[in-house]
């Protein structure tokens, strides 16, 4: 990456070597007892997308501002955050949490004196603990810097944490998987009796396993990771990646993916699959999902690939590519292959997982999934390689062929060719989570568009460009379906259980390529008037996923954290 990442999952464990890169615990079985993950996240909003599912689809709470205006009359509170904000607020036991950066300190030991003699904030990665009731703030973790390349300046905290009980599991910018307490010192000093800082407004610090420590891991830019819990284990994703040149690896064998006991934060599995053939960088998070029976979770790859595990060891179940075989990576984003960004989802039985990259790379084509691995095994890609030649400029240039185990159900993306289209493409690169509700999927692009699906066979329904990048997600609740933009704006569209098909570039009968532009902006009205509810401006850029949780929406810019509800 050039510049730096915005982004918005991790573990270790230990002992015994199975089959090129997984360890299992050679202690005591540590039972898991899970719920089914379904569409309804666990109340209030325990962890990204909700619960394990990860599916961005509220279906519990009703009531919620269809337009959720700053300052206007269904804002119950808003805090300050620092001047980054990308993880989705997370709400439990009366307390919402958000990650930061340090740009607006709260506390004056966080300010240095600079070179010029004027105080500065000095750079931190912050995690923020606010009442839910009030928007007080209560209590933060703040972590030194690693330095540039392992841990971009001024980026924060990109992880969501997740919450149970009393416990709070986040990935610090650090690269370390730290527990806390979701009340601060406020019940005593749990765990951890070392903390640097135990203020009030200090994190009370229970265990922390450091990835780079303890697996050799080399994050690239940033560690970005929301953790999932299943059980007594914690899994993510370790952000393992690229050096500054994007060209070497510094760390082939170190883990891509980790399980820890959630209890002690010991390692218990840890997975280098991606190995050698990590593009750029990790900044996916896994999913848990139950087919056939089968419990498993699923770890997105910085190859391209998506990876199942059997939760308790490690031991690998199958394996999908979601890139063509004819696909190449090229440094930049000027290729056609592409790894993860945004997280896989598990809905009715299905797998939804869309490919991107790193935001400054900007847009290229994207593919959208849809697979069941029910009872499947190996590799269950859509395509295996069928020959690999050598071009003259020394590439190989690979050529697949359908694979008879597939668990492809549909895909969306690839090549469109239709004529007077701005490009040569359906569907771009990703950063979201799908969100699947009613038989329908909401995606959203990088560059703005949001497309809803049909969930059973990708038919596309309509989609609506925003005219702004998409870093969240859409997030459906109440009828409704909420999506944020980079230029600060939050749309609210309304949710349909029998879309109309409404293709706004489906116009064979253009005569030419004005005649095609003036009918596409009739069709982006119909599109309007059938779906758009509100379009509400904010100050400040949108790089998260609006979220409700017992009635309230929550609405984290990158300087501040609004809750709207019924007063």
């Amino acid at each position: 990456m050039t510049q730096f990442v915005r982004l918005a999952g991790i573990m270790i464990l230990c002992i015994l070597l199975i089959a090129s890169g997984t360890l299992v615990s050679t202690g005591d079985e540590l039972a898991v007892k899970e719920k089914k993950a379904g569409n309804t996240p666990a109340p209030p909003l325990v962890m990204f997308g909700g619960d394990a599912s990860r599916n961005m689809a509220n279906l519990k709470d009703r009531n919620i501002p269809a337009n959720p205006i700053p300052g206007g009359p269904d804002q119950l509170w808003v805090a300050d955050l620092g001047t980054r904000a990308y993880c989705q607020p997370i709400v439990a036991g009366g307390k919402v949490l958000c990650g930061t950066n340090n740009e607006r300190p709260r506390n004056k030991r966080d300010i240095k004196r600079n070179a010029d003699g004027d105080d500065e904030p000095i750079d931190l990665g912050v995690l923020m603990c606010f009442d839910a009731r009030t928007g007080r703030f209560e209590w933060q973790a703040v972590h030194p810097k690693l330095g540039p390349v392992n841990d971009w300046p001024r980026e924060g905290i990109c992880s969501t944490p997740a919450i149970e009980g009393n416990r709070v599991y986040y990935v610090s910018n650090r690269c370390t998987v730290v527990c806390v307490d979701l009340n601060g010192f406020a019940d005593g000093n749990q765990g951890d009796q070392n903390e640097t800082f135990k203020q009030p407004t200090d994190a009370d610090i229970v265990w922390e396993f450091d990835m780079i420590k303890e697996g050799g891991v080399f994050p690239h830019n940033m560690a970005a990771g929301s953790p999932l819990i299943v059980g007594d284990l914690l899994y993510t994703v370790t952000a393992n990646g690229m050096d500054e040149g994007h060209t070497n690896l510094p760390a082939p064998d170190a883990p891509s993916f980790v399980a820890l006991n959630k209890r002690t934060g010991k390692l218990v599995w840890r997975n280098s699959d991606p190995g050698e053939n990590v593009m750029h960088a990790q900044w996916s998070n896994p999913v848990y999902g139950e087919f056939g029976g089968r419990r498993q979770v699923i770890f997105p790859g910085g190859d391209g690939w998506l990876r199942a595990f059997v939760p308790e060891t490690g031991e690998r179940l199958w394996r999908f590519d979601a890139n063509p075989k004819s696909a190449r990576y090229e440094v930049g984003g000027v290729g056609t292959k592409s790894e993860f960004i945004g997280t896989p989802v598990v809905a009715d039985g299905k797998v939804y997982i869309g490919l991107g990259q790193d935001p400054e790379h900007t847009s290229g084509v994207g593919h959208f999934w849809c697979i069941d691995p029910t009872g499947k095994t190996g590799d269950i890609s859509a395509e295996l390689v069928d020959k690999i030649e050598k071009e003259a400029a020394g590439r190989d240039k690979v050529t697949g062929k359908p694979n008879p185990a597939s668990a492809v159900v549909w895909h969306y993306g690839g090549a469109d060719d239709r004529k007077f289209l701005s490009r040569d493409y359906s569907f771009g690169r990703t950063m979201s989570t799908a969100c699947v509700v009613d038989g329908v999927v909401y995606i959203a692009e990088l560059v703005g568009c949001v497309h809803c699906l049909d969930a059973k066979t990708g038919k596309k329904y309509w989609q609506y460009d925003l005219k702004s990048s998409i870093w969240g997600s859409c997030y459906y609740v109440d009828g409704k379906v909420y999506v944020a933009t980079e230029n600060g704006d939050l749309f609210v569209f309304k949710h349909d259980k029998n879309p109309r098909v409404i293709d706004e570039l489906d116009i064979p009968d253009a005569r030419d390529a004005k005649d095609f532009n003036s009918k596409r902006l009739i069709k982006r009205k119909q599109v309007e008037d059938a779906y758009l509810l509100h379009k509400i401006e904010s100050e400040d850029p949108i790089r998260s996923t609006p979220v409700v949780a017992d009635g309230v929406l929550y609405v984290a810019t990158e300087k501040r954290l609004y809750a709207f509800g019924k007063k």
